[in-house]
Formats: structure tokens, sequence, C-alpha cells
């Protein structure tokens, strides 16, 4: 569309994200009166002053104007002109388009525009005026204006209204969300989308509550608890408002690790209601800038357990998304930080008690209905939007520790998915987080969902091209179908045979992801596992590389340093007093050579050396099952050849192959490896939650368009001339010994899996025939 100019306006320029997508983190919601800050509703009508001298004003709900010109029949086309105005004083640098089309120009110092509108484009001709920090503003055309229009655009200004109360997004069905007290009573099906999702879940998920509170759901009864180690005590219930109740307190928490007085031996949970004043804690780690952000009042520094209410049912809302006004990511994560909330402070009138104005900030300029207060932020369609809680580098929050500012001078990077992504080949305005995580959704002709050709306007929305609504399920790696880790990684295999020995190198390629695998919580892991047979005989690993402890142990021990073989005896009172019959004893040995992987930031820095890179290789030894435990002793399904010095590791057998969504088993020292970031706490924990960490010692996760291997050697069996080798790759977003220690829901999901047949091996072959499976 060719506008003309006028004035000293000049030309918008829009980016691809702007017109792309819909409603870029939440929902655009509706409310109802006492849902707006205290007991003020939401506007129906424009506030500001009049417009300029002699022209029409865009007070009121739905603007129209026309008069005369061509008794009621809009040409195909036609001009309008007018001045954009805030308190009857021209505004540089509006947006002027018409309301469905693209943007036209901006406006001079004079706030002039002359545009052509076009019948073509469906709905009412409307001309929109939009600019960054104010509630856009329209005017339906019914007949051709006599003369010039004018357009009224209202500035959503800081500071921010604490006192505002965030709305209800409903649940997407549309008996529930009968009245536009919900969002999803225009927005039906986004609202229903973004139910299923992880930002719906953020505050109510268990797992966050227990790490934050301390707590564990696997033991329910005081016994239980003290057989685990762990305290039985009171402490406030999540979500209710007041309430508190018994609970076993287990494994630390971002409340008692972060706040001494309170949560120790002989104290009082940090969470009791009953807990003096001078012992609460003043410590809470950011948790609920991020997966609290819907919590009514000051914006940042809360206490994870005040979210309740739609804030603790609904996490991440609509309504608290749509107030954000821009981002910041010189600050911390979250709100308070790098998501700069702006609610309304303004208000419809100066008379007492009047409205306030809603504002919901979006990627559209042509929001111009004044329910909504639509106000156009193009970083909604951006990367650096999510960057706002998927960015994080943190300095040492325990008191008493700190970082070694040598290697991290701008803070610890537990969360870095905005940087890799920035990193990468994807890292490009055309290719946002959001072209992945909210993907098209079909069916949809605008964010609301009865907008239609015929009723499009400024009440209803107006038309969207095809593919420009965004998915709010915003989905993660085990969303969609096809899951998204289901297209994230290409395996390859190259398999050898010579001097008696079956050599295989795999290849694991992250092809399909704009940031590392995995990335976002760093205690996420990938585990490969490989497996070579021959003559329907499992081969047996005799070197290459192991899964590390990331693959998780039920008890861990050192030949010759409290465990010790006798034959097919184990004498290990460790592994005795958790070891049953039917697990497994895997023995690996430290080889001091050191894995020289590809790596993420800090970790992908060539001047490194293998081993500054942290990941040593542990050959396999062997592996036997538990028969039977007594007396401190572990009688083994066979005999392995030892030395002082080997890693003993209690685990778990699997049956091959593994099963999609199968319960987290423990593998570590199977024949395979695993792809982690690992943090350590100071006294040299690993795999901690980042709350505690004080340092990195490696993180080997396959960047962008970058490989990861796992490289083995298995005996070949005499006499067989053929053998398979099969490659399964997991998913594991929750840790074996977390899942364990809270009770939480702990699973591993398969990514990818490559098998391969060779034939004509014989003890001297070098290069067998192979062929993929």
């Amino acid at each position: 569309m060719v506008a003309r100019r006028r004035g000293t306006s000049r030309r918008a320029q829009v980016g691809w994200g702007g017109l792309l997508f819909g409603a870029a983190c939440a929902v655009m919601g509706a409310w109802a009166v006492g849902a707006c800050g205290g007991e003020d509703g939401p506007s129906a009508s424009g506030g500001g002053g009049a417009g300029a001298s002699g022209m029409t004003s865009t007070t009121g709900a739905v603007t129209s104007v026309g008069s005369g010109g061509s008794g009621g029949a809009l040409p195909e086309e036609f001009v309008v002109s007018g001045v954009v105005t805030e308190k009857g004083v021209p505004v540089a640098g509006a947006m002027v388009m018409q309301g469905g089309g693209v943007a036209e120009l901006v406006t001079g110092e004079d706030g002039a525009f002359s545009i052509t509108l076009r019948k073509a484009i469906p709905g009412v001709p409307t001309v929109v005026a939009a600019k960054v920090g104010y509630r856009s503003r329209g005017v339906e055309i019914t007949e051709v204006p006599e003369g010039p229009i004018g357009i009224e655009i209202v500035a959503a200004a800081p500071p921010d209204n604490t006192a505002y109360v965030f709305g209800d997004p409903g649940t997407g069905d549309p008996a529930h969300d009968s009245s536009t007290a919900f969002c999803g009573h225009c927005h039906t099906t986004l609202v229903a989308q973004f139910q299923t999702s992880a930002h719906a879940r953020a505050t109510r998920d268990p797992l966050v509550q227990d790490l934050y509170a301390g707590t564990s759901r696997a033991h329910g009864t005081a016994a239980s608890c003290a057989a685990a180690g762990g305290v039985f005590r009171a402490g406030r219930t999540p979500g209710a408002a007041g309430g508190s109740e018994m609970r076993c307190y287990l494994g630390g928490g971002v409340l008692p690790d972060l706040n001494p007085g309170c949560g120790g031996a002989g104290e009082l949970s940090c969470d009791d209601p009953g807990l003096p004043a001078g012992s609460r804690p003043v410590a809470f780690g950011g948790c609920a800038d991020c997966h609290a952000a819907g919590m009514d009042g000051e914006a940042g520094g809360r206490d994870l357990l005040d979210a309740v209410g739609v804030a603790f049912e609904n996490g991440n809302h609509c309504d608290v998304c749509h107030k954000v006004s821009g981002v910041d990511l010189t600050r911390p994560p979250g709100t308070g930080g790098a998501l700069l909330l702006q609610r309304p402070r303004e208000r419809v009138s100066g008379l007492p008690g009047a409205d306030l104005m809603q504002v919901m900030f979006g990627p559209y300029p042509d929001v111009p209905n004044e329910f909504m207060g639509g106000s156009y932020q193009p970083v909604f369609s951006r990367a650096e939007f999510c960057a706002g809680c998927h960015q994080q580098e943190q300095a040492a929050l325990v008191p008493g520790t700190s970082l070694d500012a040598a290697r991290w001078p701008s803070g610890l990077p537990v969360h870095s998915t905005y940087a890799e992504w920035a990193a990468s080949p994807w890292g490009t305005p055309g290719t946002p987080c959001q072209f992945c995580h909210m993907p098209e959704v079909e069916g949809l002709k605008s964010s609301v969902d009865v907008t239609t050709e015929e009723n499009a306007g400024i009440v209803f929305g107006f038309l969207r091209p095809q593919g420009t609504i965004r998915s709010h399920a915003f989905r993660g790696p085990l969303g969609g179908s096809p899951r998204l880790l289901d297209e994230a990684l290409l395996l390859g295999m190259t398999v050898t045979a010579q001097g008696g020995e079956l050599g295989v190198s795999v290849q694991l390629r992250n092809q399909g992801a704009g940031h590392a695998l995995p990335t976002g919580e760093p205690m996420r892991a990938l585990v490969a596992l490989v497996r070579a047979e021959g003559c329907d005989m499992p081969l047996s690993p005799v070197g290459g590389m192991t899964v590390s402890d990331v693959g998780g142990a039920l008890a861990r021990g050192v030949v010759g340093q409290g465990a010790a073989f006798s034959g097919a005896t184990l004498a290990w009172a460790e592994g005795a007093a958790r070891a049953t019959p039917g697990q497994v004893v895997r023995v690996v040995r430290p080889t001091g050579v050191f894995d020289d992987y590809v790596g993420v930031e800090r970790f992908a820095d060539p001047l490194l050396s293998a081993q500054e890179k942290g990941v040593e290789i542990h050959a396999p030894v062997g592996e036997a099952a538990v028969v039977a435990v007594a007396g401190g002793a572990l009688t083994l399904g066979g005999a392995l050849a030892v030395h002082d010095g080997d890693v003993v590791l209690l685990g778990e057998a699997l049956a091959w192959p593994p099963v999609d969504g199968q319960a987290v088993r423990a593998l570590a020292g199977a024949t395979g490896s695993t792809f982690a970031r690992v943090l350590v706490d100071p006294a040299g924990n690993r795999h901690v939650p980042h709350h505690r960490a004080v340092d990195m010692v490696s993180d080997n996760r396959i960047p962008p368009r970058a490989d990861g291997f796992s490289v083995h050697r298995f005996a070949l069996a005499d006499g067989c001339t053929e053998a398979r080798v099969e490659v399964v790759v997991l998913y594991r977003p929750v840790p074996l010994s977390l899942g364990r220690e809270r009770g939480a829901e702990a699973r591993d999901y398969v990514m990818g899996t490559l098998s391969r047949v060779v034939t004509g091996i014989t003890a001297s072959s070098r290069a067998p025939s192979g062929r993929s499976r």
C-alpha cells in the first residue's frame, strides 16, 4: 500500500516479527469490573483531550466518521487525511495504517497523515494510529470524510501501578469463560492452548515448590521422612493463603539454603507460619520473578509462597505477560528486572473513583479496541522477550559463598538459552524463539475466535494473514506431533572391525534446535546408550566411553577405598545398604584421558585444553547382576576383573530397547555417554540445583549445527561374521537422584534411535560392510 506524504511524515518501518506474530507470550485478555485494580473496572471509553480543532475526535468505544461525500457509498479506494494527537498536541513518530493492512507511514512533528484506504481489506475501513508507549486508537470510516480527522492516542506511562489486580485468563472452555471477566471469553482457542503450557504451570509445579521450600513429596509420614534423613515439620501449603500442613523437609531448598536462622536442625521450617519475625526469610532467590510473575503487588524479589489464587493456578498468564511494556536485558531476569511491567494507572476521567484505562501490550499496532487498550510493542515477536526469563547469569546466592570472578566475570550462566540462540546460525530476526515454540494456529482468522470477514473492525479485531496467529501452548521439547525433540537430533554411526574388536563411533548432530541440546533448566541431560550383539549374544564393551554420573547411580564406591571384590562377592557397605537383588553393579576405570568436546559458551573456547573442559573418559570394566545382599556384601552373578581405583556404581538393569516415557533408571557406567551442564556447590557436589551453584565444571551439551560423539570398542565373538549395533538417545528432564528424593515424576524420553548391521567380520577385518536400520 502506498501512502501519500503530508507535512513531515515518513514511511513506517515495521519488522517481520511485528506483523507476523499474534500475541506473543499469552493472550490479549479481557476483564471485569473489580479486576483491574481494587474496585476499579476497565474503561469503555477513551481518555485524553479533544482532537485538533475542526476534526472528528476518537473518543468512544468505536468511532465512525463520515458526512456528505459520496452519499454513503465508499469507493474501492479513497484517501483519508488527519492529525494524530495526544491531549490536543500533535504526535510525531506515530504509525498510521488501515486496520488489517500494513503500516503506511510514520508521522512527523506536525502529527499529520494522509493514507489510501481500500475496501479490499476485509472489514470496516479503519484508520489506526499507534506508537510504542501509547494505546492505539482507530476511526472506522463509514462514509468518505469531508475533511481531515483527528486520532487521539493515549500514553501508557510509568510508573507501574502496583495496586492493579491481574485478571483471570479462564480455561478456554466457553461454558466456563462466559463473560469478559475471562480472557477466554474472546480468545478461547489461545487460552485453551495456554492452559496446556508450562507457563500456566510455572507457579504450581510440584518440583518447583519442593525445591523452593526444601520439601519432598516422596514421604507422607513422619516415619518415612525420618528414615530418608528428613524432618517432618509444619510449613505453608503452596497456593493456600495462610494455610499450613505437615511436610517432609529433605534435601535442602532455596529458603533453607539462603536464609540462616530457619530450616536447620532444631529450627522451624523457613515457611512455618509461626516463625518469629526476626527469623523469617529475606532471600528468595529470584524464583518468583519468573515462576510467579502474575502476583499482584510489587514486582520482583517476592516470596514464591505468596502466590495464591489466579497467580498460583495460572502461573505466568495472559494479563501479566501483556503488561510487559519492554525488555531490558541489562537487568536481572523476570519481573522487577528485565521484564518491565507497566500496569495501567491512567483513568478515564479526573473524577474520584474513575475507572482505570486498560492497556495490553502486544505485537500488533492495529489493536484500537479501547476495552483492550492495545499498545504496540514489537519486542513481543523477538527473542529478547523470551530472554527476559530464559537468560540468567547469577551471583553466588548461598551466604558465605562466591564465584571465581576470573571464570565468571558476569555471573554464573545457569540459564543461557537466549545466548545460545544468538550465537547460532538460527540467531536471526527471521527465526526467533517464537518461530519454533509458537507454531502457526490453523483455523483462526484473528486472535479473537469469532472474527470474520464480515465483522472485522475495532470491536472484533482485524483479519490476520495466514500463518500469523501463533500457538500459545508455548511448545516445549515434548510438545507437538512430532515432538520438538523428535526433530532435533540427526544420528550417524561409523563401524570398523580390527584385531578382534568392533569399533563404533556415534555422531549426534544438533540439526533442529536453535540452542544447545538440552537447554533450559541446567539439570537436564541427554543419555546416549550403545549396544552391540553378534550371533544373538551381547558383545562385551572393552573400551571407549561410559555413561557418567549424570546417568544416575544408586550408590558409588571405589575399589580399595571401601569396596573390595573377592571373586563374585563385593564387600561394600554403602552399596549393600541400598542394593536389592535384580539390580546391577557396573565398574568403570578412570583413564586420565579427557573428551575434547565442542562445548557451549565458556567451554567452547578453543584455548581450553580437553582436561580444562572437565569430562574424563571412564572406560568399561564389567557389569554383573546383584544376586543376593547380606552382611554388608553383595553376591554378584559373576566375577569382575577390577583394579584398585576403579569406580563401582550400583545401578538398575535396562530392558532393551528403552521405552519412551519410562521411569528414569540408574544408568551410570553403562555403555554410552551423556551430554549435560554440570554445576557444583562449594563442597564439590555435582548436579546441584542452580541456587546452590558456585561453579560450572563442564558443559558438553551440543551446540546448534554441531556434533557430539560417543566412541566405543566391543570384543568380537569367535566365529561370528555379523554384528548389530544399536543406539538409543534419551532426553532426561529430571535427574534420577532429584526425582526420587523429592517424589517428582522423572521419565526418560526416546529422542532418537539408529541401528546398523555389519557383515563379513573376521578377526582381521578392517572395514566391514554395513547397512543402517
